[in-house]
Formats: C-alpha cells, sequence, structure tokens
C-alpha cells in the first residue's frame, strides 16, 4: 500500500506522465519535486523506464503492468526512438513539445469524478501524444491544443499545463472542429489495438507507415514541389488521409499513384527531369530526407525503387536509392536514341509501328514516349537495313508480280508501315528471312526435278490457282511433297507437286451438267440448249467451275429429268416409233398435236408427251 498522504484513481489508456503529475499535484508538488523526493528522474518515468515506472505505481497504489501499459518506452536514445504498445515510434511522430487535449474528454473527467479538485481528476491519453492522430475517436472532434510553452521546469507535467485550461474547457468544446476520424487516423489506433488491416503498412514499423501516408497525401494534394514546412494542423491530416486511401492499397495503388506523377509531369527537356523531378518531394524524403535516416524506411524505398526501376528509363550507369541499375526494363525514345545512334523520329516511327509506343510529336514528348527495353531492342535490330518492296523482291528472288502478293496477303509485313507515315513500307531481312524459313522448312532437296514438279508461279499457271493458295498450303504444311532446288534460291527454289496442288485447291463439285452434256442426256443437238435456256423452258444455274475457277452455265439432273418427261423431240420420237421423222410429223400433223415451242427459235422442235400420250389411239 502507498505511504502518501493523497492518492488519484488511475484510468485506461493514461501515460505513466500523466499519472505522475497528477499524483504529485495531489501531494501539491510539481511532477519533478515529486520525483526527486523519492530519488526518481522524471525524465525516466517520461521515457518508460521499468523501475521508475514500477515505484509510481507502488506509491499511486496502482498496477505496475497497467501504468506501463501505455508508456512511451524510450529503445534507442541515439536515434530517439520509442516503443508503444508493441509498436516502433520516433521522436518526429510523437506530439512532446505542446499539449493537444480533447475538451469533452476532460469534461467527462470531472463529471465522473466530482469528488475530486478538477485539476486532478482530468487525466492525458497516450492518443493525444501522436502527432499523427488529431482527432477524438469517442467525442468526433479535433483535438485543441492548451499549451506549446514547454518550459524544462513543466515539460510532459500535464497538470501543470491543464491546470489553466480548465476554466474555458466549455468553450474550447464549443468551438473545437467537429470530424470524424480519418482513415489514417483509425489505421493506427486499431493498430495500436492489436487489429492490423493494410498489409503493406503492417509490414513496415507504425512511424514510417504513418509518414508514408502524410508524404504521398502531401504531394497529391499540394503538388509535387509543396512546400511542406508551410502545411497547416489541417493540412497535414488531409494529407494523411489521402495518402492512407493510397498507400493501403499496397504497391500495386502506390505504382499507380507514381504513374500518374508520371503521367501528368511537364517535361521541358531538360537533363535532370529523373525521378526526383517526377515525383517530387516524395523522392526527395525518400533519398535526402527523413526517409533516408531510418532502416524502417528501407522496405519503402524497395517498393519505390522497384517501381522506378520497371517504369523509368534507367539503366546500367544509373543509380537509384543507392543501388546501381544492373538491367534496363524500360527505354524511352531519347534513351533508346542515344543508346543505338539512331534519330529519335525515326525511332519513334518504328516503336508506333510495332505498337510499343503512343503517339508524340516534338522532341521533348520522346521522353514520355516509353516501351519495354527487350521489344524495343528486337524492334530496332529487326529494323536495321530494312528494304523496300522491289529490294525486299530481290532479297527473297521474288518476281514483281509475287512480292507485290506476298506483301498484299500478309505474308510478309512491314517493319514501318507506309500508311502511318507517308512513306514507303519497309521490310526487315529477319521477316523475310523468318518467312523462308517457314516456306522451306521440311523440303527435300531436289537436282533435276521430275515431270509435274515446279515452282510456285508455274504451279499455279498449271493449277488454275493462284500462288496465294499454294504458299498458304504450304505454309499450313497441307501438301505432302515441298521441294527445294539445288542451285536456286529463294522464293523460286521452292518446288511443289502440281497435281498434287490441283487435287488440293480443287472446289466441290457442284453436281449441274454442261450444255453439251444436256444435248447428249435429251438427244438433241447442243446447241439448241442455249435458246431452250433463253426461252425459259430450262432453268440453268451460273456456278463457279471446281477446278479452272470460272463461272459457267449448268443445269442440274432434276431439270433435265423434268423436261425429259415434259418434253420430247421431233427425232427422238420418231426413233421411238422406229420411223421416219417426216413420217412422224405428218402423223402428228393429222390429229392436231403442234409442236410445244416455236421451232425457228429453238431450232428444233418438241411436243408435250401429254399431248402425245392423249391422243395415242389417233396417233398410232
Amino acid at each position: 500500500m502507498t505511504s502518501l498522504r493523497a492518492a488519484v484513481p488511475f484510468s485506461a489508456g493514461e501515460t505513466p506522465q500523466s499519472f505522475t503529475s497528477r499524483l504529485a499535484a495531489a501531494n501539491r508538488l510539481s511532477a519533478r519535486e515529486f520525483c526527486l523526493d523519492f530519488g526518481l528522474h522524471f525524465q525516466s518515468v517520461v521515457d518508460g523506464d521499468a523501475a521508475a515506472i514500477a515505484t509510481i505505481a507502488d506509491l499511486g497504489g496502482v498496477c505496475g503492468a497497467d501504468l506501463a501499459a501505455h508508456a512511451f518506452v524510450r529503445i534507442d536514445k541515439q536515434k530517439r526512438d520509442y516503443l508503444h504498445r508493441g509498436q516502433r515510434l520516433v521522436r518526429s511522430a510523437l506530439c512532446r513539445g505542446r499539449v493537444r487535449v480533447c475538451p469533452r474528454c476532460l469534461l467527462d473527467d470531472i463529471a465522473a469524478r466530482s469528488s475530486l479538485d478538477p485539476a486532478l481528476a482530468v487525466f492525458g491519453r497516450s492518443s493525444w501524444l501522436i502527432e499523427a492522430v488529431k482527432t477524438c475517436f469517442e467525442h468526433a472532434l479535433g483535438l485543441v491544443e492548451i499549451s506549446a510553452d514547454m518550459a524544462p521546469s513543466s515539460l510532459h507535467d500535464f497538470v501543470a499545463h491543464a491546470t489553466p485550461a480548465l476554466a474555458r474547457l466549455d468553450r474550447l468544446a464549443a468551438t473545437a472542429t467537429g470530424r470524424e476520424t480519418s482513415g489514417l487516423e483509425r489505421y493506427v489506433l486499431d493498430r495500436l489495438d492489436g487489429r492490423p488491416g493494410a498489409p503493406l503498412l503492417d509490414s513496415i514499423e507504425l512511424h514510417a507507415a504513418i509518414r508514408l501516408c502524410e508524404m504521398i497525401g502531401a504531394v497529391a494534394m499540394f503538388g509535387r514541389t509543396a512546400n511542406l514546412k508551410r502545411l497547416s494542423e489541417q493540412d497535414w491530416l488531409q494529407a494523411g488521409a489521402a495518402g492512407f486511401a493510397v498507400a493501403a492499397g499496397g504497391e500495386p495503388a502506390i505504382g499507380a499513384f507514381l504513374d500518374e506523377l508520371q503521367r501528368t509531369y511537364a517535361y521541358t527537356g531538360a537533363g535532370n527531369e529523373g525521378p526526383q523531378a517526377l515525383f517530387g518531394r516524395f523522392y526527395q524524403w525518400l533519398e535526402f530526407g527523413g526517409g533516408a535516416e531510418h532502416p524502417a524506411y528501407d522496405p519503402i524505398r524497395a517498393v519505390v525503387g522497384r517501381h522506378i526501376r520497371e517504369h523509368l528509363p534507367v539503366g546500367p550507369g544509373d543509380v537509384v536509392f543507392g543501388e546501381p541499375v544492373r538491367e534496363r526494363k524500360v527505354h524511352s525514345v531519347t534513351t533508346l536514341s542515344m543508346e543505338t545512334g539512331m534519330h529519335p523520329k525515326r525511332l519513334e516511327k518504328l516503336l508506333r509501328a510495332a505498337g510499343l509506343v503512343g503517339s508524340g510529336s516534338d522532341a521533348s514528348t520522346h521522353k514520355l514516349l516509353l516501351c519495354d527495353a527487350r521489344l524495343a531492342a528486337r524492334v530496332v535490330e529487326r529494323a536495321r537495313g530494312a528494304l523496300s518492296l522491289p529490294a525486299a523482291g530481290r532479297y527473297l528472288n521474288a518476281p514483281r508480280v509475287h512480292i507485290q502478293l506476298l506483301a498484299k496477303r500478309r505474308f510478309i509485313t512491314p517493319c514501318l508501315p507506309a500508311a502511318d507515315f507517308s512513306a514507303n513500307d519497309q521490310y526487315a531481312p529477319a521477316d523475310l528471312d523468318e518467312f523462308l524459313s517457314r516456306l522451306l522448312g521440311g523440303a527435300r532437296a531436289v537436282g533435276k526435278p521430275k515431270p509435274g514438279q515446279m515452282t510456285i508461279p508455274s504451279a499455279a499457271k498449271r493449277s488454275c490457282c493462284s500462288a496465294a493458295e499454294i504458299i498458304r498450303l504450304i505454309l499450313d504444311r497441307k501438301l505432302d511433297w515441298v521441294g527445294r532446288l539445288k542451285g536456286a534460291r529463294g522464293y523460286l527454289s521452292v518446288l511443289v507437286d502440281a497435281e498434287e496442288i490441283r487435287h488440293k485447291v480443287r472446289g466441290q463439285d457442284h453436281g449441274g451438267l454442261t450444255p453439251r452434256q444436256v444435248a447428249a442426256a435429251l438427244g438433241c443437238n447442243d446447241k439448241i440448249i442455249a435458246p431452250l435456256v433463253a426461252g425459259g423452258h430450262l432453268k440453268a444455274q451460273r456456278v463457279v467451275n471446281p477446278i479452272n475457277r470460272c463461272p459457267q452455265v449448268v443445269i442440274m439432273p432434276a431439270e433435265v429429268e423434268r423436261f425429259r418427261r415434259e418434253y420430247v423431240s421431233l427425232f427422238v420420237l420418231a426413233k421411238e416409233r422406229g420411223e421416219h421423222f417426216l413420217a412422224a410429223k405428218k402423223a402428228l400433223d393429222a390429229v392436231g398435236i403442234m409442236p410445244a415451242f416455236d421451232a425457228k427459235k429453238v431450232g428444233a422442235t418438241f411436243y408435250r408427251r401429254v399431248a402425245i400420250n392423249s391422243s395415242r389411239d389417233r396417233v398410232y
């Protein structure tokens, strides 16, 4: 039990220095005087010294563990680092030179302990000492500063600073800013209570997580060149909230934030427009400022450094956060031009044609046109020694008509299309070599071609098809035989079997009969088929010949059979009766059976069979 003549109740969330200050005031002493009377240093209590806190607890008659629960334990005197409720904080993350309170909390303290002197009833909460916490979660009020006069004799002595403000607590409560706690404030309070909620922020020390959010928010809200020293309490509150909304999303969200800074940067063409210019105060903080002084910020630098190496045109010779860049991931048109010696405008055209960059219009934008370094290297390699279409024809040993066909049918594609730049198409030798390799893949060497084995142009003529069809059959590996003529080169060294091509390209049989075949089926001269079709007596169709691909007129067998059932020519009828056609006509005329069509227009005499059958007894 305590031997003190006066004691004060301990409250959950109270700091050891606040309890010591109240205990000292109850005994009519300052906190420092009180501690000295018992052989202690008040600073030891403030710094969370376990022995000092245990002595105070014993004197105040409270549980030592409860009193130490909300202490800020100084763990590194040189770096001035503190451990609070399992979380590491630095001096700059604490509000120790000013006293901030929630006036409604103090009014509640006085009301709850009406038997005590108000100066002894109020107590300091540990959350009020964390700089990032600027709002009372319980009352949704902004914290109010009641003292900034930090004389050494009263430093950390809560009662000494709270007492002058007690008379105006009602007015302070009425004028305090009403607001909800921000996302960052809630995160800090939850993390202190053992409830983590943002993986990336949870993985770094609390003070680093707080500062990361504030720096991201400061740049996002006030610009990359904002004067951080002029930002107010309210500005930092808004910055912390905005930055937490980004950082809570982890590395992808931070990357998107950096991408936006990069996208919105107004390039001037100066030679020093690197990460520091693009990311402003955020980069400077990590490289030169507070973020460079503490190892807790190393994971953040790793995230930002990774983004810089993967999204900015840095390469060997550059240094990112003190670490040399070993491999280039991204090129700008400018850096690629410096590396290859090619003109930036030509490179821009090449990269645009390859779909690696967007459009640009002047030299300064070439720094903005970024692309994958490996893909860009391939484009440049392909473009070296690019050929015009006629030169590509000579390179492939393809006749003029055939090189034009290869380009038109996209068997070869330009590395620099003319349509985009009002110029001639340019073809990369590597692309032409790749086409030839595919065309001759698996080809058999032939010294002397056998009959029917011929080049693609000759086979196209022999098989009544286009060279494009033969090339497609070769590339799709649908031919059983492809040869390569010894002593020849390129396109004209490719051999195919004309008969196999003819078979492969033959179209589907339409099943129709030619006029000559119809004439044979009807037993008449083939010259009368056209008049019959023209007169609408025979229905014909226009189809594509499956062999020569030419349009032709055919008559379907069913139509021929219909005509034969309905009509018969005079010559076929006479043959069926076994008599001369004149005798047959005389017999038909005698019974009044007239021809079905005008014989002069058709060129032959036809009768309706139904008329003949109905008059058979009279005719025969």
